[in-house]
């Protein structure tokens, strides 16, 4: 058997930015003595999506990341190892990426995240079937390829699973995976911060922006967008002027860190801020959102949320999966849902500024982690059980 190697290779399907070199903890592993490598097969895969976000632009500068042209290459290069080495997988399940994770798993160990970060509702997945159904009876090919997709989902049986909260851990057989206990990705700011201050909140209210009307995961996914610019924007702005004065607050927006707004699109006419989306949250006296992952950082820090949509997300046909994200999420938090268009007919904040602090630590539980304030990275925590496992004899 050949022996194993202190290389890692992250199989990627979606280009390298900064934010994800920081994110998939690469420099992480080479502190650590690794050899680092990157496939990214986003430009043959996906190629209007790489189009469409400059893949070459916004792939990170990194010696170790590869990008490549077709599936020959990938499986060539795979081929080609002469150690087992250890895979970070993080593709999906289509014929192409399915072959590219067969091969990997001859040569080395598989490790896959299976941290489900927010509350999804039921009728997503039967939802997704009903939309598409039309479409899949036309294209029986799609149908299949699907059917195949969902085969392969479930028998996919990786190395080890890296998993956060009690949920994500619904349908892993621990005897054909090792488990490594970790936390949401996303906590790390607090291991970081290491001494959160939360005393000392700003006057104002805390939009967390999702990109809605031009994200790029609307290409990435082959999805139609669920809102229409010229609909929310206004309707998220006039709502979020009318919550403020209510409540004596000011208004700003945390711009999603994935967000390209242009100078001449309809954007937000309240202060817009990047890059800083987890100190406007613990500064603000209250968070609003639609279905952000960065709302578990305000459950962590015990903030009060209130859940925003619209006539337009409520009504539309394509905005129904989006519309039972946000229900189903603030009803797991026991709130209800404020319509930013329909924003006048709301007397009394009080309920929707509540915090039951044991729902949210159910939530945290359930979804961000299991382990009691976590203390050590998320990477730090994968490498240290890699390295037991497969060096410390």
């Amino acid at each position: 058997m050949r022996s194993m190697s202190k290389q890692v290779v992250y199989l990627i399907n979606s280009p390298l930015s900064s934010r994800d070199f920081d994110r998939f903890g690469i420099q992480k592993w080479i502190s650590r003595g690794w050899n680092v490598k990157v496939f990214d097969i986003t430009k043959f895969l996906k190629p209007e999506f790489w189009m469409y976000v400059n893949g070459i632009q916004l792939s990170v500068d990194f010696d170790g990341l590869t990008i490549f042209d077709n599936i020959d290459e990938v499986l060539s290069i795979l081929k080609s190892l002469e150690n087992r080495v250890v895979f970070i997988d993080m593709i999906d399940f289509s014929n192409i990426e399915h072959k590219i994770r067969v091969s990997a798993f001859r040569r080395g160990v598989l490790i896959r995240r299976e941290s489900q970060t927010i509350p999804v509702p039921f009728s997503y997945y039967k939802a997704e079937v009903i939309w598409k159904l039309p479409k899949l009876i036309k294209q029986p090919g799609i149908l299949i390829a699907k059917i195949i997709k969902r085969i392969r989902i479930k028998r996919y049986t990786p190395n080890y699973r890296v998993v956060a909260g009690t949920i994500s851990m619904v349908g892993i057989n621990d005897k054909e995976s090792s488990i490594i206990k970790a936390h949401n990705l996303d906590y790390d700011f607090f291991i970081q911060e290491e001494e959160i201050d939360l005393s000392q909140n700003d006057s104002y209210i805390l939009f967390l922006d999702q990109h809605g009307g031009y994200h790029s995961d609307f290409v990435h996914d082959n999805v139609k967008q669920y809102v229409t610019p010229n609909n929310y924007y206004p309707a998220i702005d006039s709502g979020l002027s009318r919550m403020a004065e209510s409540l004596g607050l000011n208004v700003k927006v945390a711009e999603h860190p994935r967000s390209f707004y242009k100078a001449n699109q309809i954007k937000y006419k309240h202060p817009m801020i990047k890059g800083n989306t987890f100190k406007l949250i613990r500064k603000a006296e209250v968070v609003v959102a639609h279905d952000s992952t960065a709302l578990n950082w305000a459950i962590v820090m015990k903030k009060p949320i209130i859940f925003a949509t619209t006539d337009e997300i409520q009504n539309t046909p394509t905005s129904a999966e989006h519309a039972n994200f946000i229900n189903n999420w603030a009803a797991t938090l026991g709130k209800n849902v404020v319509n930013m268009d329909q924003i006048s007919k709301i007397n009394n904040w009080d309920p929707y500024l509540d915090v039951d602090e044991k729902i949210y630590e159910k939530y945290i539980n359930t979804y961000i982690t299991q382990i009691e304030k976590p203390k050590t990275m998320y990477w730090d925590v994968v490498i240290d059980r890699i390295e037991s496992d497969l060096f410390q004899k």
